[in-house]
């Protein structure tokens, strides 16, 4: 799914935020990716959904080598990916359903079917009564279950979230973590950035521990098993 090799990045002529990251995702992993703040999360995350180059290293996704890619060949790859950003990034004139709509209307899914999925995903997060509301008359929370929709309404192949629960009351946090473990088993490789030690235990999957720009996997023990069966 992912292979990042000896990748560096820095900002500018500063330091390298990020230094020699290796590590291979697999199809239908999931991973929790997480360490201290500044440790370079987000900037590892960029690069993952292809907001930014590296400044060295070889990065593969889908069995494509990124580096050499211009621009416009980007966006086959990224609409297999889906994103959950910090800061959500909706479209403020566009309502609740219409932010979550929008993806399967880029893909040209007939209306019938987009109505359908939508109000089923907004109703299961718990917002089948603000599908008309527009972003900017949502909580923080609220909004936030916009963009987790929005970022699985197509059932992505890789999910990247970034704090995807950081707003969210426990209740709601563990529902929408079911949510993305229903799409793991479905197939999706999800990796979810996260500063939560209680759900990291909780739900027990692979970790990738970002400290000072550099990485270590640690893989759960369920990992292990599979790897062993095979199915790696």
């Amino acid at each position: 799914m992912i292979r990042f090799e000896h990748v560096g990045l820095r900002y500018g002529i500063g330091p390298e935020v990020l230094s020699d990251i290796d590590f291979t995702l697999e199809p239908g992993s999931f991973h929790f990716l997480t360490g201290p703040s500044g440790a370079g999360k987000t900037s590892l995350m960029r690069l993952m959904y292809l907001g930014r180059r590296p400044t060295r290293g070889l990065i593969t996704m889908f069995g494509q080598n990124t580096n050499g890619l211009a621009r416009e060949k980007f966006w086959p790859l990224r609409q297999r990916i889906g994103v959950v950003f910090q800061d959500f990034r909706l479209l403020n004139h566009l309502s609740a359903f219409d932010n979550v709509a929008l993806p399967l209307r880029i893909q040209g899914k007939p209306e019938k079917e987009v109505r359908n999925n939508v109000h089923e995903l907004l109703e299961w997060v718990g917002l089948g009564d603000h599908m008309k509301a527009l972003p900017d008359t949502l909580s923080g929370g609220q909004q936030q279950r916009v963009a987790i929709a929005r970022a699985v309404i197509t059932r992505p192949r890789l999910l990247l979230a970034d704090e995807p629960t950081g707003n969210l009351d426990d209740e709601i946090g563990y529902r929408l973590m079911n949510l993305f473990d229903q799409l793991n088993r479905m197939g999706t490789t999800i990796v979810i950035a996260t500063h939560d030690s209680q759900m990291i235990e909780r739900f027990g999957h692979s970790k990738l521990v970002l400290d000072q720009g550099r990485l270590e996997v640690k893989r759960s023990k369920s990992s292990i098993a599979r790897q062993i069966e095979g199915v790696y």
